[in-house]
């Protein structure tokens, strides 16, 4: 864990996180990249893995995202998963 993160930092990486994640429903960035992303928020910028849950559910039922909604929910299982991993202090990815 880093010291101290500010809110500022600590929003971009929330940001961060939800534009990676979105790329990666689309298909256009690989789920390993992701993760590894997923994972440093949470280890440098004091992200909470419940709060991933919450951006890739809110991802799932986005009206402004042009994917099929189960291709969205098959896309986002994996990721689901590695972040309950992580919640159980798991290694992962």
């Amino acid at each position: 864990m880093s010291t101290e993160t500010t809110p500022y930092v600590r929003n971009w990486a929330l940001n961060w996180v939800r534009g990676s994640i979105e790329s990666y429903l689309r298909g256009n960035t690989p789920i390993n990249i992701v993760k590894g992303r997923i994972k440093r928020a949470i280890e440098s910028y004091g992200v909470k893995p419940e709060e991933i849950s919450t951006i890739i559910n809110l991802l799932q039922i986005d009206p402004s995202l042009t994917i099929p909604r189960e291709l969205r929910e098959e896309r986002a299982r994996p990721l689901l998963e590695f972040i309950e991993n992580l919640e159980k202090g798991e290694k992962s990815g």
